[in-house]
């Protein structure tokens, strides 16, 4: 015999047990997505500044006829420029390691920021002395128009990104290389060799992984074919949420179509039609699993042997650049600096 009052009792719990996980379901969903867009509207203010106009006084904007074969470039990105364009000492340090070693060569350090020149910075004021030195403005939509990056800029999908900062100094490296051939710097690196001479190479960072941290692109046969892969690289397959994938991911994806080979340590100038990639001793000498080496007086003068056959150093600022170096001190990182940006290293009282 059928128990319907029990039945239905039994139902009913079910309906209400179902109805209650298909809210904790759409809630659950909902939540989820205000947070990722919270997540990245709280990441849009960092890129404001790219879109901002541009003030009477603000920093002199590059001219393309101005920019001279093999040049050197670094790019400032950060929207930190309300009171003027500044610079950390070490963002100075590694400038002028490249004035320095290249006085034939010119150096144009790009900011995004609309802003103008800070008198009262003492790094600023002291690269009044290397005339080689030029600070310029890029206005990030006019400047990637006519090409291959024109419609994925205007269209804005780098405010989409977990990294914006980041990826927008990814997109300008390889625009910029694009544009116009030359070297391309990280405001992390330290040259302590010069670059004159050099043309059409990379640097392996790991055995999986071309850098991105300096890039040499000619603008012959094959510094162009590498520079139209790149950036058409990054067009097609950016990802808003790997910091990685962008920068480096690029030129490895990029050098293993040219050179025919999926092994990083494998990539030589033939094989890669005339392009050059430099092993690690090159410009990761330190790996970034082991940053904190530049920092350790123990190993200082291991570290200092391992550098001496390289061209410059990375030092993984994303990972150090809250690790204090006291003047004075035998860390390896102070000690290249004091060597190579002297200027810039002075200007450091207790810390650099």
């Amino acid at each position: 015999m059928f128990c319907w009052p029990y039945l239905k009792r039994n139902l009913l719990f079910r309906i209400i047990f179902l109805l209650l996980i298909s809210l904790v379901i759409v809630y659950n969903l909902n939540f989820l997505s205000n947070i990722d867009q919270f997540f990245n509207s709280s990441q849009k203010h960092l890129i404001s500044c790219y879109f901002e106009e541009k003030q009477d006084n603000s920093l002199l904007e590059l001219n393309p006829e101005e920019v001279t074969k093999n040049s050197i470039f670094f790019v400032e990105t950060s929207c930190n420029h309300k009171n003027g364009i500044n610079l950390s000492l070490r963002q100075g340090c590694a400038i002028e390691s490249a004035a320095n070693l290249n006085p034939n060569l010119n150096i144009f350090v790009l900011f995004v920021a609309p802003s103008y020149i800070n008198n009262e910075s003492e790094i600023i004021n002291r690269f009044k002395m290397y005339t080689n030195v030029n600070l310029r403005y890029i206005n990030f939509v006019k400047y990637s128009y006519n090409t291959p990056l024109q419609d994925f800029v205007i269209s804005n999908t780098i405010s989409t990104s977990q990294w914006p900062v980041s990826h927008a100094s990814d997109l300008l490296r390889f625009l910029t290389l694009w544009k116009f051939g030359g070297t391309y710097l990280d405001l992390d690196v330290v040259l302590m060799k010069s670059l004159e001479g050099l043309s059409n190479f990379a640097s392996i960072e790991s055995n999986t992984s071309v850098a991105s941290l300096v890039l040499n692109f000619d603008v012959d046969k094959i510094g162009r074919a590498v520079a139209n892969t790149s950036i058409n690289d990054f067009a097609s397959n950016y990802c808003n949420n790997d910091w990685g994938y962008n920068g480096p991911g690029v030129i490895t994806r990029t050098l293993k179509k040219i050179c025919g080979t999926n092994s990083v340590t494998d990539m030589n100038k033939q094989k890669c039609k005339g392009f050059t990639v430099l092993g690690t001793e090159a410009f990761c000498p330190i790996s970034w699993t082991d940053w904190q080496l530049y920092f350790n007086t123990n190993t200082s003068e291991e570290v200092m042997v391992k550098l001496k056959n390289s061209i410059g150093i990375h030092v993984w600022n994303l990972h150090s650049k809250h690790t204090v170096i006291n003047v004075g001190s035998k860390q390896p990182y102070g000690l290249v600096a004091k060597q190579y940006c002297p200027v810039s290293f002075s200007l450091a009282k207790h810390v650099f």
